[in-house]
């Protein structure tokens, strides 16, 4: 991710005596002066010491050199980081079984783009002795749009093969890509992280855009900073307050049991990942005095060893549980869960920092390679695991996407980052994008001969990218206005809508059985009665009739509601989308004056909120003992459905007049019935969800005597 596109290099040579601080190793060392984040001493910029300007001249105001006059390298251990959090991410959307607290990688990075971004900053302040932000955000998109256009692209065009849902809001997702405002986007579009009703293909660069909107105005702040000569302790302060204040908002702005995708893609209460990152930058500008950090990884002081090795570790403990333990919808991640995991990130990069030889173990091997790559890897992953998902069809896109389904997207994710990094990522960073542009030109014009203007390859490739952009238009051409799931509702919802009109459940009811013709005989003939063996099984019971059944329920049963009405003629659906059972006892009533409540009530509420005890009771009591209540279990990857089915099974316990429905057993055990958001059935799954109902019925008939 982005995160691993600020590399800060660093160019100090090591000797055994010399006591270099980290932001030395962030920048020459001929160009540091005592002071604040300018000077803070004298509160200007001090020219090194014995060291002219140019033409002998002390400077006042150097001319700034037009490059930097010294070769960095990377600081040791970053790519180890960043395979960590890229890993940790793919896993959660990849085998969310596996990790369901994976999604903390990208908090991650967003403590390493703070750190790093910041960094980069005030490193050009001291080698230039200004600052350009045209320069700043001319490097950034170097770094970031040749693969991010790359991969919405080709993307798309593939997405315009397949066609079906992943096109649903494809021109929103790539308007929002294009001007990073992704994360706005799908909030505006109600979309949901962990599902929706359509998957979308560019989800993850969400992210991405938080971090672009940061690279797009933490600049100014720092470059007010500097302008402004403000001390080191108060740049601290306005990095620690802006971290605490959105972590505050988080928390204040989450609404536990509800869909926390708006606190979740907020760059406003996001930003504290970032924000603890900057402050990590700041903390490590120590210039004017001693400083606890050193090239060496020995600190000055017993007590400071002691505090960055402790804080360190606990930092990576405190990593590993929340990949392992935190799921992405718990109330605690919002409530200062993410806010720790990023303090703990900063403290694992502090101990990076003053141990070099661990960051270099870090970034060997495959997590080194991997590292490097992160950005790619983060970009090509969630598309390719939803085409690759749409292609291979079924359902439970986001909650278990299958291991083949897994395993292809992995390879061909990690074929995709590693042909864009060789391709498109390194050369366009080292050669400019007019650069690379002419290279591709040249080489595709390599061998040319005669009035041939182009070689084979040459006419390969053009053809190649004419093909990729024109699917990529039929794509927007083709794309649906809804998915097939909305489809799916918006027909339960005619269908609910007509069981509810006068005369509905007359009109719905089964024909009367033909009488029999008289076969009667002669008593002489009549065979002798048959007699019933009492070992025999009885009869499963049957469930009562539609016109005696009431269906209180939301998206799901709206998706289930042809389904429903052939199993139940005469059923009565009061459906709609996002209904929760914190409204069930407004429904009952609404339900009751219109003189709809008919004997059995079957409640289908448990998808899109938690249940306690409390509500389950006031909602049975709502509908009074004299009616039979049948509650449906909820089926979702939230962490709050096994909760609300509990707490309905407690129910039944407690209650004489309630049965469950098991819908979450049934369909657990056939996932591939739902649709691609894992939640609502499809065609066979619909028919399921029916006979769930109906056996709850059945059961239900049996308490009423």
């Amino acid at each position: 991710m982005v995160g691993q596109s600020a590399s800060v290099q660093t160019g100090v040579t090591r000797t055994s005596t010399e006591h270099v601080d980290v932001w030395q190793r962030l920048q020459p060392t001929e160009l540091l002066g005592p002071g604040s984040l300018a000077d803070p001493t004298t509160g200007t910029v001090a020219p090194p010491s014995g060291h002219e300007g140019p033409s002998g001249r002390r400077p006042g105001r150097p001319s700034r050199p037009a490059r930097p006059t010294v070769r960095y390298r990377r600081i040791a251990g970053l790519d180890g980081l960043r395979a960590l959090a890229v890993v940790s991410v793919m896993l959660f959307h990849f085998a969310p079984q596996l990790l369901p607290g994976g999604y903390v990688g990208v908090d991650v990075f967003f403590v390493l783009s703070g750190f790093l971004i910041t960094t980069l900053l005030v490193r050009e302040f001291r080698e230039r002795r200004t600052l350009s932000l045209t320069r700043f955000w001319v490097r950034r998109s170097r770094r970031l749009l040749p693969a991010l256009a790359l991969v919405v692209l080709t993307c798309t065009a593939v997405a315009g093969l397949v066609g079906g849902d992943v096109l649903v809001g494809i021109g929103a997702q790539v308007a929002g890509a294009a001007t990073f405002t992704s994360n706005w986007v799908y909030v505006a579009q109600g979309s949901t992280y962990s599902g929706g009703l359509a998957p979308q293909l560019f989800a993850n660069l969400w992210s991405l855009a938080v971090e672009e909107q940061f690279y797009l105005l933490w600049p100014l702040a720092v470059l007010g900073v500097l302008a402004l000569r403000i001390t080191r302790r108060r740049a601290l302060v306005l990095a620690g307050a802006l971290a605490v204040v959105s972590a505050v908002a988080m928390s204040l702005l989450y609404v536990p049991g509800a869909d926390p995708t708006r606190v979740y893609f907020g760059t406003d209460t996001h930003l504290f990942g970032l924000m603890i990152g900057a402050f990590l930058a700041f903390w490590h500008l120590r210039t004017g005095r001693p400083t606890l950090v050193r090239e060496s990884p020995r600190t000055s002081t017993t007590r400071g060893a002691a505090f960055v090795l402790g804080a360190g570790i606990v930092g990576a403990v405190v990593l590993v549980l929340a990949m392992l333990r935190m799921p992405w919808d718990a109330a605690v991640t919002y409530r200062g869960g993410l806010f720790v995991v990023s303090l703990a990130t900063a403290g694992v990069v502090n101990l990076v920092l003053h141990a070099p030889r661990l960051g270099q173990v870090l970034d060997k091997g495959p997590a080194g390679w991997i590292g490097a790559r992160s950005y790619g890897l983060y970009l090509w992953h969630w598309p390719v695991l939803v085409l690759v998902a749409a292609i291979a069809g079924g359902g439970g896109l986001y909650a278990a996407p299958g291991p083949w389904v897994a395993l292809t997207a992995t390879a061909m994710t990690v074929a995709a980052a590693a042909l864009s990094y060789r391709f498109v990522e390194r050369p366009v960073m080292g050669r400019g994008l007019g650069g690379y542009v002419r290279t591709v030109v040249a080489w595709t014009r390599r061998g040319a001969a005669g009035r041939n203007p182009l070689p084979v390859h040459g006419w390969v490739t053009l053809t190649a990218s004419v093909l990729v952009a024109g699917m990529a238009v039929t794509g927007f051409v083709r794309a649906p206005a809804v998915s097939s799931v909305e489809s799916q509702i918006l027909a339960g919802q005619e269908v609910a809508a007509a069981t509810q009109q006068p005369g509905a459940a007359a009109a719905g009811e089964a024909p009367a059985p033909e009488a029999a013709p008289d076969t009667a005989v002669p008593d002489a003939e009549a065979p002798a009665p048959t007699v019933q063996d009492p070992a025999a099984p009885a009869a499963a019971p049957a469930p009562p009739p539609g016109d005696q059944v009431t269906i209180i329920g939301d998206s799901v049963t709206l998706a289930s509601a042809p389904a429903l009405t052939a199993a139940l003629p005469g059923v009565l659906i009061d459906g709609a989308v996002s209904r929760q059972m914190k409204d069930a006892g407004g429904l009952v009533d609404a339900v009751r004056a219109a003189g709809n409540l008919r004997p059995y009530v079957v409640v289908s509420l448990g998808t899109n909120s938690t249940v306690d005890a409390s509500m389950m009771d006031q909602v049975l009591a709502t509908i009074g003992p004299d009616h039979t209540v049948v509650l449906v279990t909820g089926y979702a990857d939230r962490s709050w459905v096994p909760v609300a089915n509990a707490e309905m099974i407690g129910a039944s316990q407690r209650f004489g007049n309630v049965v469950v429905a098991d819908w979450s057993a049934a369909i657990a055990a056939q996932p591939t019935l739902l649709g691609p958001d894992g939640v609502h059935p499809g065609g066979e799954g619909a028919t399921l969800y029916a006979s769930v109902v109906a056996a709850g019925l059945a059961q239900a008939v049996t308490l009423r005597g």
